[in-house]
C-alpha cells in the first residue's frame, strides 16, 4: 500500500498492510526546512516546501498545510501580529458590537485572508507527492472560529450572558455568528478538496470539555460541526477524501457526540484514553491520535516515543481503524529523532 491507500484504508475503519502513522507536524515543518516561520506561514511555496522536506526524513503517511489558525478569521476582517519566527497572534477582532454580526460576509478562499497560501500549499503539496501520501488540509472549527471573530473572551462571556436571556438578542446573533462561521468552514474546505486535499478537517480546540460544559458544547459547538460534516462527508468520499474532527482537551464525556457529528476520523487529545474511545465509538469511525505533544514528543525520549506509540496501538489500533497520530501538533522543537521512533514504531508493528 502507499501511503495514501493507508490513509484511506483507515478512515474507512480497515486494516491497512501497517498501522498509518500521521503526526500534526505544522511548524515543526519549518524547522526540519530551516524556514523561519513568520515567512513560512505566509508563502504556500515555502509551506508546501517544509512540508516535503519533513516527509523526506520521516516518512509518515500524511503531510499537512499547517502553520496557525487565523488564516480564515482574516479573511473576515479578523487583524493579526506577525513575527519573524512564531505564529501570529490576534490583535484586533472582526466584531466589536454583536449588531455587526449580521453584517458579516463569508469570505473567499480563493481571494481572502491567507486561505490562498494554504490553498497553494495543498495544491503543491498534492502535485509534488502525485498520491504517494496523504495531504491534509487545515480547518478551523466553527466554535474556535467565531471566538477569533469576536475575541475569546468576549466570546465566551457572551456566550454565559446569553443563557440568560433564552431568544434574546444575543442568542440570535451568537446563533447567526455560528451560521456565518460554518459556512466560511465549509466554503474553505470545498476548496482545499479541489486543491487536491485527502483530508479535510473542523479543528475546534475552544469547544474542549475543557473550556466549555457540555450542555455548551451541545448546544453551541456541535450543531455546526454536524453540519460540517454532513455537507463535506459526499463530496470527500467521491474525491477518495474523508473527514476529521480534532478538539483538544478531555473529550471523554461527549465522545458519542463527537462520533454523532458524521466525521469519518476523531483525532484525540492525549487526554482522552484510547482503550475507552475504541470500546465506545471505534466500531463507528476511525480513531486517530493520541501521543502527548510535550511529554512524549518533544521532552521524551525515542524509548519514551516507542513505548507510548506501542501503547497507543495495543489500545486503539489492532484491529484496523486507526492512526498514530500525535494528541495535537507537534513542537516546533520536538527532537527529530523521536519523530523517527514514532514513525518506526508504526512501522515496526506487527
Amino acid at each position: 500500500m502507499t501511503s495514501l491507500q493507508r490513509i484511506q484504508c483507515a478512515a474507512r475503519r480497515g486494516q491497512p498492510d501497517f498501522i498509518p502513522v500521521a503526526p500534526y507536524l505544522g511548524n515543526h515543518g519549518a524547522r526540519v526546512a530551516g524556514v523561519p516561520i513568520g515567512e513560512y506561514c505566509r508563502s504556500g511555496r515555502l509551506m508546501a516546501e517544509a512540508q516535503l522536506r519533513a516527509w523526506e526524513v520521516y516518512g509518515q503517511d500524511a503531510v499537512v498545510a499547517q502553520s496557525d489558525n487565523y488564516y480564515l478569521a482574516e479573511g473576515f476582517g479578523v487583524e493579526v501580529e506577525h513575527y519573524a519566527d512564531s505564529t501570529p497572534t490576534l490583535k484586533t477582532p472582526a466584531v466589536h458590537e454583536l449588531d455587526e454580526i449580521f453584517k458579516l460576509r463569508v469570505p473567499d478562499p480563493q481571494r481572502d485572508g491567507r486561505m490562498p497560501v494554504y490553498l497553494e500549499a495543498i495544491a503543491l503539496l498534492a502535485e509534488k507527492t502525485r498520491g504517494q501520501v496523504a495531504v491534509r488540509a487545515p480547518g478551523t472549527g466553527p466554535f474556535s472560529l467565531a471566538s477569533h471573530l469576536l475575541g475569546t473572551e468576549r466570546f465566551l462571556l457572551e456566550l454565559a450572558l446569553a443563557e440568560r436571556e433564552p431568544g434574546g438578542h444575543a442568542e440570535r446573533a451568537l446563533h447567526h455568528l455560528m451560521d456565518a462561521t460554518t459556512e466560511a468552514l465549509i466554503t474553505f474546505a470545498k476548496a482545499c478538496l479541489a486543491a487536491g486535499a485527502h483530508l479535510v478537517q473542523a479543528g475546534d480546540s475552544l469547544a474542549s470539555i475543557d473550556m466549555i460544559s457540555p450542555a455548551m458544547y451541545r448546544k453551541w459547538a456541535w450543531p455546526s460541526e454536524r453540519r460540517f460534516f454532513e455537507t463535506l462527508n459526499p463530496l470527500a468520499e467521491k474525491a477518495g477524501a474523508a473527514t476529521l474532527l480534532h478538539i483538544c482537551g478531555d473529550m471523554t464525556p461527549v465522545l458519542e457526540w463527537m462520533a454523532d457529528t458524521g466525521a469519518h476520523v476523531l483525532e484525540l487529545d492525549s487526554k482522552v484514553s484510547l482503550r475507552a474511545a475504541k470500546q465506545r465509538v471505534g466500531q463507528r469511525v476511525c480513531l486517530m491520535g493520541n501521543l502527548n505533544p510535550v511529554t512524549v514528543l518533544w521532552q521524551g525520549t525515542p524509548a519514551d516515543m516507542a513505548a507510548a506509540a506501542h501503547a497507543a496501538i495495543v489500545d486503539a489500533g489492532a484491529k484496523g481503524g486507526f492512526i498514530l497520530g500525535s494528541g495535537c501538533e507537534v513542537p516546533p522543537a520536538a527532537p527529530r529523532e523521536n519523530l523517527t521512533a514514532m514513525v518506526r514504531a508504526a512501522r515496526s508493528w506487527r
